[in-house]
């Protein structure tokens, strides 16, 4: 609606009335409420011009126009609140699921940080793992060479023990070998005096060559001392066959002899 602007002088449509108002003299805060609430002044209306009051009239139509299709309007006023309304509540329903969304979001977030999290502590299990079983294995290695080289050096030490003693073995062979020789050369000698000395005495008796042991008579007494003689002959004999035996075994062996003699 146009302002209405109060008469000012010249072209009043009732000049006569002007100024003529008294409405307001007893109560001029009633003529500011007046206006306050309705927007123009009723008492000057007289000193208005033609066209002050034509606009007057425009605005009072374009009310009437306003008024008559208020309920048109107010529905669409209503329209428009409701269509702010379901705007508004849609808003909130799409933040509501949002909200719900983002809580499963985060969840989500948060396992697949704490799968990441876990697989690389896993990782990190697998790789201390990993190095506990090669250090076992290269321990397990080093102890292995440890043992195999004991195990030869025990080896060693008994295979050289075993060629000492073989060795040793071997330079006594020709000794006990001379000592047995001389002592089966003995053995047989005196067999064989001993069955010299019983033909002797089927043969010839007492008186014979080798006579009766001493144990029997003065008789055998001297032919025992005479088997004696014999017996110590004989052992005699054996030894010198004995040293004849190891002399040719000095003499004829050689290198092989000092060396099984341990020289």
């Amino acid at each position: 609606m146009s302002a209405i602007v109060k008469y000012t002088g010249g072209g009043a449509i009732a000049p006569a009335l002007v100024g003529k108002v008294k409405a307001f003299d007893s109560a001029p805060e009633m003529l500011t409420t007046f206006q306050g609430y309705y927007g123009f002044d009723p008492s000057a209306f007289a000193g208005m011009s033609e066209e002050e009051l034509g606009a007057f009239v425009d605005s009072v139509e374009e009310i009437k126009f306003l008024i008559d299709n208020l309920d048109k309007l107010e529905k669409h006023v209503n329209d428009y609140i409701d269509g702010v309304v379901k705007y508004n509540e849609f808003v909130a329903r799409c933040v509501k699921a949002g909200a719900k969304g983002m809580e499963k979001i985060d969840r989500a977030t948060l396992d697949v940080f704490l799968a990441w999290k876990g697989w690389q502590a896993n990782t990190k299990k697998l790789a201390k793992d990993s190095d506990v079983g090669v250090r076992l294995l290269d321990q397990e290695v080093i102890d292995y060479g440890d043992l195999a080289e004991y195990d030869l050096e025990i080896s060693l030490q008994i295979v050289a023990n075993k060629l000492a003693r073989q060795k040793e073995a071997l330079s006594q062979k020709p000794d006990k070998e001379a000592a047995n020789y001389a002592e089966r050369q003995a053995a047989q000698e005196a067999k064989s005096e001993e069955r010299n000395r019983i033909k002797d005495l089927f043969a010839y008796g007492t008186r014979g060559k080798y006579g009766l042991p001493s144990s029997s008579s003065p008789q055998l007494s001297s032919a025992s001392s005479a088997s004696n003689n014999a017996s110590n002959n004989a052992s005699n004999n054996a030894s010198n066959n004995a040293t004849k035996a190891s002399g040719w075994l000095k003499k004829w062996g050689g290198k092989a002899f000092d060396y099984f003699s341990g020289k």
